[in-house]
């Protein structure tokens, strides 16, 4: 993990070496090419297949950019369809569920991470 910030990252430039142990996915495989731990905050690529994952239950907050397929947001609002240039938030005791319908690529940003490094750790040792 590079410790300083990377002027430019092309997807594929760094490798997807972790896996979610949260969501119920099929295949959900993503990288963190920046992180500051001092404020909790991960920057990284996301691919992720069919499933879903459960958001608001985490202390910190995530915002996903579709860069690639379709999911639905259900929240207690109400459900609708992401695709192709939408930002999706997920807030801290918002309750929201993910629901990935064709596989998704995601830029993702994380802020406010309790521990990243053990979370990493975590989801690191799930990739092997």
């Amino acid at each position: 993990m590079p410790s300083e910030r990377p002027d430019i990252v092309r997807w594929g430039d760094v490798p997807m070496d972790m896996t979610s142990v949260v969501g119920r996915f099929e295949r959900s495989d993503f990288n963190a090419f920046y992180t500051d731990r001092e404020r909790g905050m991960a920057v990284g690529h996301w691919e992720v297949a069919e499933g879903y994952e459960e958001y608001g239950m985490f202390p910190q907050t995530e915002v996903l950019y579709i860069v690639e397929g379709t999911a639905k947001v259900q929240t207690d609002d109400g459900e609708q369809t992401v695709g192709p240039g939408d930002t999706v938030f997920a807030h801290p005791g918002r309750r929201m569920r993910l629901v990935v319908a064709e596989s998704l690529r995601v830029f993702y940003v994380t802020a406010g991470m309790e521990d990243i490094a053990d979370a990493q750790a975590i989801r690191r040792r799930a990739a092997e």
